[in-house]
């Protein structure tokens, strides 16, 4: 190789360099929004869950439903590449799980995220319905409205029976862990633990029916919002681990080829200086 060549090469690489540190930082940024995001949503989603619970009779056992109805599972996959075992972590357990229910029930496969969606049917499992990932908090909530509306709504109407997702929970930046959690119908459980507290007075202002409707639909919402931003926030520190660890190969690449000039640069000035020693000796042997 060259020096041009080698030169040209570390320019190069010089260049990968500045695009995966500017990704590694806008990764970063994205974690930190995506934190803040998580912390309001957790509050809401408690107010939400004591009302729910406040609200529910004790003989609304027929929001779990055991009956002919097909269950529902959605998959939050990554709309962008270059992060990491974000998808395959999160693939291997949607393919077992989707696997484990298509036996015990006819289930509707829902998948979020362009790159998900070829990669499962890469593996075989064509999914009912998908949609484009969120890149971007803005896009996270427009994303969880459409989503919230045309499960809800199915769920509403009688066509869904129980609504898994499965997506990456975000612990840290080092760790992810692929989860699935039952949204609807909500936990009754849960809900008798977050009704334990005093419930305060206040004034009903629909009925019963129509308010406990509502309520269900604003844990829909608020439940899948959680999710996708956890899975949001799991992509992009898996992202930045991916762009930190991409930041020290370059680097090492870079040091390597800066080497490798300096060396082919003294070979080139020891030519230069062979050359020259070699035309005096002839000029001086004529």
């Amino acid at each position: 190789m060259t020096r041009e060549a080698t030169q040209r090469r570390r320019e190069a690489v010089e260049t990968v360099h500045d695009v995966v540190g500017a990704m590694r930082a806008i990764a970063a940024g994205r974690i930190s929004s995506a934190q803040r995001a998580l912390e309001s949503a957790r509050r809401y989603h408690e107010v939400v869950l004591r009302s729910l619970a406040w609200v529910l009779p004790e003989s609304a056992t027929n929001l779990n439903r055991a009956d002919h109805r097909p269950n529902a599972l959605v998959v939050m996959t990554s709309e962008q590449p270059l992060c990491g075992s974000f998808n395959p972590n999160v693939l291997a357990l949607a393919e077992r799980r989707w696997n484990e229910l298509q036996q015990e029930r006819p289930t509707r496969l829902f998948v979020i995220g362009q790159r998900g969606i070829r990669q499962l049917v890469a593996r075989g499992i064509v999914p009912d319905e998908g949609q484009p990932a969120a890149t971007s908090l803005d896009g996270l909530h427009d994303l969880v409205k459409r989503l919230a509306k045309l499960l809800g709504t199915r769920y509403a109407k009688g066509e869904l029976g129980i609504l898994r997702v499965i997506f990456s929970r975000y612990q840290s930046i080092s760790e992810q862990v692929p989860t699935e959690i039952q949204v609807l119908p909500p936990d009754l459980s849960t809900l008798h633990v977050a009704g334990t507290a005093q419930p305060p007075r206040f004034q009903r202002y629909l009925a019963p029916a129509d308010l406990l409707a509502g309520l269900v639909d604003e844990y829909a919402f608020i439940s899948l919002y959680l999710i996708a931003a956890e899975s949001f926030a799991s992509e992009q520190a898996s992202r930045l681990v991916a762009m930190d660890s991409s930041t020290r190969n370059t680097e090492q690449m870079l040091e390597t080829l800066k080497d490798l000039e300096r060396r082919e640069r003294q070979a080139e000035i020891t030519r230069e200086v062979l050359e020259m020693i070699g035309a005096r000796f002839t000029e001086g042997s004529s």
